[in-house]
């Protein structure tokens, strides 16, 4: 039935997109008004997919003092979907996902999703002709407040996007990669040498919520950049790397905050927040960035659930022609206490992640090969594993 929905789904838009084009004709420099219904078919619709292959080999079970050794390949991610603009002040954004396919049961990678299913979907509308301050976003999206929940797998320089960031998004929406359905408004403003950036949301997380409770979850998160500017347009995904083009700071705070959340038939929580800043140093070719979010939730009667999750990352851009080699190191940790029924994840998990990425077209096509070390008492599967990837974007 998915594939069947899916099928559809493209289907129609294929089918939208030939009769759009077969009524509007636009020169290829022509200007569009702002807010008017002039179709720009170019950048209507543009698909795209993007594939993550993994090779990875176990090398020791820390939980068991067992040798496991064994090789495994997989389909990290699949993605694909398509984008466009068909107006000045209009765009879109929709994925689906096939990930984790053949993946080994017993390897030590980590991850929550599989199967085909809905990645996310939404659209931007600029409000303001001449500025980058006011977009009104509105669909199935990330409930951002920090910087790896606006941040691409294909974007970092770890082997993959930090366990320690997976438990803040599955705390906050109840999923692991933090998309919910809700709107929200973002937006920037630079000056010289200063700029200001912000994103702010409102989502009912499908987890949590309750017949008596509307159980809203609000979000908020503002960045601060110092030098030469993160971002010169506004996207509400980073870019992640800027390929030794930028020298600057960028400093971000991030607030969640949900009320009357329901995780049993007889168990409702009071309050559930997590608030937390990150950081972003770029100097030439080195990137170096980092965040530590704080999360709580309390309910009558029972013990509070309090936890952390903190990373640190750098890597540095060595130009090679026309690629780039990137050594990269990160060191990342969550630390859950409390009550098991609030949030079950209650201990630690720590990993250390060496490696290099070879960005053969920047973030287009990639090849990496790391060494991960993990530890910590959640995981039932704890051990090191050698990783290798090759992700491509078209």
């Amino acid at each position: 039935m998915k594939i069947k929905l899916i099928g559809g789904i493209v289907l129609s838009l294929l089918i939208f997109q030939k009769v759009k084009a077969q009524e509007n004709t636009i020169e290829s420099k022509e200007e569009e008004s702002f807010l008017t219904l002039k179709y720009n078919e170019k950048k209507a619709f543009k698909p795209n997919i993007a594939l993550e292959i993994w090779g990875t080999y176990n090398l020791h079970n820390k939980n068991t003092d067992e040798k496991n050794n064994r090789f495994d390949v997989s389909l990290r991610r699949f993605r694909f979907g398509a984008s466009g603009s068909p107006y000045s002040w209009l765009s879109y954004s929709f994925q689906f996902h096939a990930d984790r396919l053949g993946e080994d049961n017993y390897a030590f990678t980590k991850g929550s999703y599989g199967g085909i299913d809905i990645w996310n979907a939404y659209i931007t509308v600029k409000l303001l002709k001449e500025s980058e301050l006011l977009n009104v976003h509105a669909g199935y999206y990330w409930a951002a407040i920090g910087r790896q929940f606006n941040t691409s797998p294909w974007a970092v320089g770890s082997f993959d996007k930090t366990r320690a960031g997976w438990f803040l998004r599955s705390f906050i929406t109840g999923k692991g990669n933090g998309i919910e359905s809700g709107v929200g408004v973002g937006g920037l403003i630079n000056f010289n040498n200063f700029g200001i950036s912000y994103r702010v949301g409102t989502y009912e997380p499908k987890a949590y919520a309750t017949d008596e409770n509307s159980s809203r979850l609000y979000t908020g998160r503002v960045m601060f950049s110092f030098g030469i500017p993160e971002q010169k347009k506004y996207s509400y995904m980073l870019s992640g790397n800027q390929w030794g083009k930028r020298t600057g700071v960028t400093v971000g705070l991030g607030i969640s905050n949900q009320n009357n959340g329901k995780l049993t038939d007889t168990i409702i929580w009071k309050n559930s927040m997590a608030y937390g800043t990150d950081v972003l140093i770029n100097f030439k070719g080195l990137r170096i960035d980092g965040e530590y979010y704080l999360m709580k939730r309390t309910a009558k009667k029972m013990d509070d659930f309090d936890g952390s999750e903190f990373h640190v990352q750098a890597g540095y851009d060595i130009p090679l022609k026309n690629t780039f080699l990137e050594p990269s190191f990160t060191y990342e940790k969550y630390l859950g206490k409390g009550n098991t029924t609030l949030f079950k994840y209650i201990g630690d998990d720590v990993t250390y992640d060496m490696g290099i990425n070879w960005y053969l077209t920047e973030q287009k096509v990639k090849l990496s090969l790391h060494y991960v070390m993990q530890e910590g008492s959640i995981s039932a599967a704890l051990g090191d594993f050698l990783g290798m990837a090759f992700q491509i974007k078209i």
